[in-house]
């Protein structure tokens, strides 16, 4: 304590060991946030309407533009959807169907759900800007 008196109490706080934690961990989250949010890449059609929202207990069913079928993120077939679809009727499935697939191949995958039981689906879109007189 003598050593404390003749030198007065420190009374500043360096704060630049603490802006330098900061800034490596804003960095940190900003390398490793885009990789988590990332899913299966799809081109979705554009709507007046708005996007889909998409809840987290909502089954997510993908079909990318080279006719590859996800169930979540893990790639499947039209049988495996069946199996899986009959284990949980009451879920609600969204379709995620890049713009360029065949028609066929959605119905395809709506026909098996409501086979299965699946009452509530709903088919994902994004966002399309507004301008006057676009329909379609």
């Amino acid at each position: 304590m003598k050593y404390a008196k003749q030198r007065g109490m420190f009374a500043n706080i360096n704060i630049t060991p603490l802006v330098d934690v900061m800034l490596v961990l804003l960095v940190i989250f900003m390398v490793t946030t885009p990789m988590i949010v990332k899913g299966i890449k799809v081109n979705l059609p554009r709507t007046h309407s708005g996007s889909t929202n998409i809840a987290k207990k909502d089954i997510i069913i993908t079909i990318t533009k080279n006719e590859r079928l996800y169930i979540g993120k893990r790639l499947s077939t039209f049988t495996e959807l069946n199996s899986f679809l009959k284990v949980s009727p009451k879920a609600q499935i969204v379709i995620e169907a890049d713009k360029t697939v065949a028609y066929g191949l959605v119905a395809k995958i709506i026909d098996i759900a409501k086979t299965d039981g699946i009452q509530k689906i709903a088919l994902a879109t994004r966002n399309k800007p507004t301008t006057k007189n676009n329909l379609f």
